[in-house]
């Protein structure tokens, strides 16, 4: 037995002896950094159409509507075809930005004023929409510093008394937004019985509030889930084509190009572009359709209208016109963009 033993140690001596060498191993290379980031979240344009933005209250795609993701945070909807709501043909666009990706969404004022595609470039924008109305009628202030308070109180030489700032876009330094009411609403809309005073009080609103940017505008369409816009104009009216066009129950009861934004409970900020003008096109909306259809797709619990008809115009990165990226048909002659001093631009923060 224990010669048997000395022979098996002989022959597994070597191995031994050769595994128990001091000879140094290689360290093996550190394992290389994987990137866990899905690919359909990646944050380099793309502008791919998709089936959903996977929101609860955004459009899918069909239906006349298309999904597109511009980048991660930033989807882009278009809508063509006959609408339910109006019963008319129609087409919409609009750019939704999670406030909570690295985009945010910034009020700009631009002298001499500028076509939207060109405060698109100017700007490097994500998406570029039209704002505010004429600045005699609103308050705008631009990076803190306060440009216009609400001048006239009457919309230019019209003599119709000044409707157009009862809420507005804020902006703080923070970077926080906001879509509020200078003050209490009134609807169906009249007329203030002391305009001056209604002013005044719309004045010392905006001039009061901490923000960085703001302006003001009307109507309100949605506010805190109310749907407010629907019933802005006083239908009773039956003489509301004779009115001067500047008159808030011809102005908003009318079917033209719109302009509005809007404000979600889980911070996605919209800017939406109705065209019009166009029949058997689009014919455009009136606020309360305006805001059934922000209702329906979107379910803002803030909106407010912006300045419309020849104005309306949005621009969006990769999309539409290949030089400017207008993505809708302004109603301008040939299509010519409207000028405008203010504008919503979506930028990097």
């Amino acid at each position: 037995m224990k010669i048997k033993s000395l022979l098996v140690l002989s022959v597994l001596l070597p191995f031994m002896l050769c595994c128990s060498s001091k000879e140094e191993i290689m360290d093996l290379p550190e394992p290389s950094a994987v990137n866990t980031e899905l690919a359909d979240e990646s944050d380099e344009y793309d502008g791919e159409e998709v089936e959903s933005s996977g929101r609860m209250s955004a459009p899918s795609s069909g239906n006349g509507w298309r999904v597109f993701k511009i980048h991660k945070g930033v989807m882009y909807y278009t809508f063509s075809g006959t609408d339910a709501i109006t019963g008319a043909k129609q087409q919409a666009f609009a750019i939704d930005v999670d406030l909570s990706s690295k985009y945010t969404v910034k009020m700009t004022y631009t002298t001499p004023s500028l076509a939207t595609s060109a405060a698109h470039q100017m700007y490097s924008s994500v998406a570029t929409m039209n704002a505010g109305y004429e600045t005699g009628s609103i308050y705008i202030r631009d990076n803190g510093q306060e440009l216009f308070n609400i001048p006239n109180t009457t919309i230019g030489t019209s003599g119709v008394p000044n409707w157009k700032s009862e809420a507005a876009f804020i902006r703080k330094s923070n970077g926080t937004i906001s879509i509020k009411k200078g003050a209490t609403l009134t609807r169906p809309y009249a007329v203030p019985a002391n305009i001056n005073t209604a002013i005044t009080t719309l004045r010392n609103a905006y001039h009061n509030a901490t923000a960085e940017d703001l302006i003001s505008s009307a109507p309100m369409l949605i506010d805190n889930y109310s749907t407010v816009g629907e019933t802005f104009v006083n239908e009773s009216i039956s003489n509301w084509q004779n009115l001067n066009g500047e008159n808030p129950q011809k102005h908003q009861r009318a079917r033209h190009p719109r302009s509005a934004i809007a404000l979600t409970a889980d911070n996605h900020f919209i800017m939406l572009v109705v065209d019009g003008r166009n029949p058997g096109v689009s014919e455009g909306m009136n606020a309360k359709e305006l805001t059934k259809f922000l209702k329906k797709w979107f379910n803002p619990q803030y909106a407010l209208n912006m300045d419309g008809g020849g104005s309306s115009t949005l621009c969006v990165e990769g999309k539409g016109n290949s030089q400017t990226h207008v993505v809708n048909t302004p109603c301008n002659d040939n299509g010519a963009e409207r000028k405008r001093l203010t504008h919503f631009i979506v930028v990097p923060k």
